[in-house]
């Protein structure tokens, strides 16, 4: 098995013309969970709760980085074409970069929000929280 290093993510995300665009340089943290909500099942007489799996992914997805002129014109420009009706966004992340055999996941999403700060004792930095709309793909490059 390879193991490879966090520093050799790859994160791409549409722009407002839907061509994708690779945000790697603007992010130094993402974060993808993947989760199946259950539904309960038990029934009288039963002692322990039971269940089974039931709807899946709906994820939200975390983005944060250095805040960049560039980055923070991508985001406001999507949050606005969102805001005027136009489609959802496609994000594909690999873990190990875009080079083949390497995991590769995608999705459609919605940006539910987007959040520059400034701590006085460190850089200005951005958060941004892509809501999943639909089937997560996982596949390899």
């Amino acid at each position: 098995m390879a193991f490879t290093k966090g520093a050799s993510a790859f994160i791409r995300l549409d722009n407002v013309a839907g061509s994708p665009v690779n945000v790697s340089a603007y992010a130094d943290n993402f974060s993808w969970p993947q989760t199946t909500t259950t539904a309960e099942t038990t029934v009288f007489g039963l002692t322990a709760k039971t269940f089974i799996p039931s709807l899946t992914d709906g994820d939200t997805i975390s983005l944060s980085g250095p805040s960049d002129v560039a980055m923070g014109t991508f985001l406001s420009a999507l949050k606005a074409a969102q805001a005027a009706g136009s489609s959802s966004w496609t994000v594909e992340y690999s873990p190990g970069g875009s080079v083949a055999g390497q995991l590769k996941i995608s999705a459609e999403t919605w940006i539910t929000s987007w959040n520059p700060s400034s701590p006085v004792g460190g850089r200005n930095e951005y958060t941004c929280s892509l809501q999943v709309s639909g089937a997560v793909t996982n596949g390899v490059w």
